[in-house]
């Protein structure tokens, strides 16, 4: 790795492994978001998919934007996930597109990008083709 690449790659690995604080007013927000989308999607698997894939773009991005604890943000996932009925969010395809869009809604670099699909996919290739599928539909 040359000496110019290297802070990069580090100042990303710091972003996306919680260097900052994250701030409660987002997730005070994120929160009325979900609540609010939950209780007006209809009955629809379709409808209940949107609103959740919804939820979890808007905390998605609202986190990146504010910064935050990368444990937190599972947590917090998990909760959304659980009003809007979803009992495994880590198995739901939904939760990484939603992820892909939050972070295209943020506009992250193509290096904060990949940094994500790393960390949050675990290496599982469908979760990081998911995050970059939700990405790419949110940049269009």
């Amino acid at each position: 790795m040359t000496r110019r690449t290297y802070p990069a790659v580090v100042s990303v690995l710091a972003l996306t492994l919680g260097a900052c604080s994250f701030v409660d007013s987002s997730a005070s927000s994120s929160d009325s978001v979900a609540s609010s989308s939950a209780s007006s999607s209809s009955s629809s698997p379709q409808s209940r998919d949107a609103a959740y894939r919804d939820d979890v773009r808007d905390y998605t991005y609202a986190y990146v934007i504010s910064g935050g604890d990368p444990a937190a943000f599972q947590a917090k996932l998990a909760t959304i996930a659980e009003k809007h009925g979803i009992t495994n969010w880590e198995a739901n395809k939904n939760t990484y597109v939603g992820i892909g869009q939050g972070l295209a809604k943020a506009k992250v670099k193509p290096d904060q990008l990949e940094a994500f699909k790393q960390n949050l996919s675990h290496g599982d290739a469908t979760k990081a083709q998911a995050i970059q599928r939700g990405f790419d539909q949110q940049s269009r």
